[in-house]
């Protein structure tokens, strides 16, 4: 007797900057439709394989579909058409959980659910015939296996073994930081050579997704990178995200007056950016309670902010806490003297995920710093520790 299962696969069309397969490895779009074949392992009574399609249409409308697949003898087939690769999710039995690079190809997967880690997350898949996922392999396994990925997983593994809140996690936890930005800048570095040398590449474009700013790149690289993709490419769910980030770095680019905004204070009232203009020179922070590098630059900010708060110098530290109350008693527990505001987020579900303040600048990562004139305009980004006291001391001449 035949055993049915029925699958309901989720496609996310996440929208986020352009992707095509490598110069050497291109995907092709002359074929509009694509097809999967698989099998999946290790299910004795069917599976399921929940989710959402985000579909983009020439890059700019989102549509919501659930679709719905029949397992037979633990063997699938899912086809359809895509205008541009995405990235395609699926959960199965609400407790399995992979995902694939789509473009209209014809592939076989094999899907092994006995590899699942202790969240249900499958990540080695055989995947057979795939251009674009044998890409995506092959750099992947270039930013996992570089000496800075290896010993932050290593930290990362020590850290489960350790109690929270001795000494020896403590310690561990701080290296962990360090280790983490290590390996960020390692792979930052040669996925923005990649993006760079593969303009007709999905998989550059996707990871790109992860490093949209000003830091990992100049401005004038980010640009290069953004724009030099192919149309291939910037048919593909990842391109409109990278846009949308290019055009929020133009708005905070030197010279221009920064992105206005009104928010609540720490103290229940409301506070415009505008306000300090004509008066102060401001330093807009942006910080989380939970960010361990924001408030260990705290000191030393707390120094600057004494030495320049009754010559014109202000901070407006805008906070991406979700949790208030670990905002104000981090405040408190940091004897934060300066403005302290809290960012707005978006209704769950929508679209865009990230609050409006930090979306509206660009801002890649925490903290990330916007130090602004009396008029207004960005006068210098991301400046921390030395760097921030010697632009201090050119603007104010101590």
């Amino acid at each position: 007797m035949k055993i049915r299962a029925t699958f309901i696969v989720v496609m996310s069309l996440l929208l986020l900057s352009s992707c095509n397969s490598a110069r050497n490895n291109n995907v092709s779009n002359t074929t509009k439709e694509y097809k999967i074949k698989g099998a999946i392992k290790g299910l004795n009574d069917g599976f399921f394989v929940t989710g959402k399609i985000i579909g983009v249409d020439s890059g700019t409308i989102i549509i919501y579909q659930q679709d719905t697949i029949t397992l037979e003898n633990n063997t699938f087939t899912y086809k359809g058409k895509l205008e541009g690769a995405t990235n395609q999710y699926f959960r199965v039995n609400d407790k399995y959980y992979f995902s694939l690079l789509l473009a209209n190809e014809t592939f076989k997967v094999t899907v092994d659910v006995s590899k699942a880690d202790d969240r249900g997350n499958i990540n080695d898949i055989e995947i057979v015939g795939s251009a674009i996922n044998d890409e995506f392999k092959k750099v992947n396994d270039v930013v996992r296996n570089t000496p800075e990925a290896k010993k932050l997983n290593k930290l990362f593994e020590v850290g489960k073994t350790l109690k929270k809140g001795t000494d020896t996690y403590k310690l561990n936890y701080g290296a962990l930081s360090d280790a983490r930005e290590a390996s960020r800048k390692v792979q930052a570095a040669y996925i923005k050579n990649y993006a760079l040398n593969n303009p007709n590449s999905v998989v550059a474009a996707y990871y790109m997704r992860f490093q949209a700013n000003e830091v990992d790149q100049t401005f004038e690289e980010y640009k290069k990178i953004v724009e030099g993709f192919s149309d291939a490419v910037k048919k593909s769910s990842f391109y409109k995200p990278l846009k949308d980030k290019l055009e929020g770095l133009k708005r905070t680019a030197i010279g221009e007056i920064a992105p206005d905004f009104m928010l609540k204070t720490d103290k229940g009232e409301d506070f415009t950016l505008s306000s300090l203009r004509g008066e102060k020179i401001v330093l807009v922070d942006f910080w989380a309670s939970w960010c361990l590098p924001c408030r260990k630059s705290y000191p030393h900010l707390k120094k600057v902010y004494k030495k320049y708060k009754n010559k014109g110098f202000e901070v407006v530290a805008v906070t991406n806490d979700s949790n208030h109350d670990q905002w104000k008693k981090a405040i408190t527990e940091d004897g934060l003297e300066w403005i302290q505001v809290a960012d707005v987020f978006p209704p769950r579900g929508s679209e865009v995920m990230t609050a409006k303040v930090i979306t509206a600048y660009a801002a890649p990562y925490l903290p990330s710093t916007y130090l602004l004139d009396r008029e207004g305009k960005t006068l210098a980004k991301h400046l921390q520790g030395e760097a921030l006291d010697r632009k201090l001391e050119e603007i104010f001449g101590f």
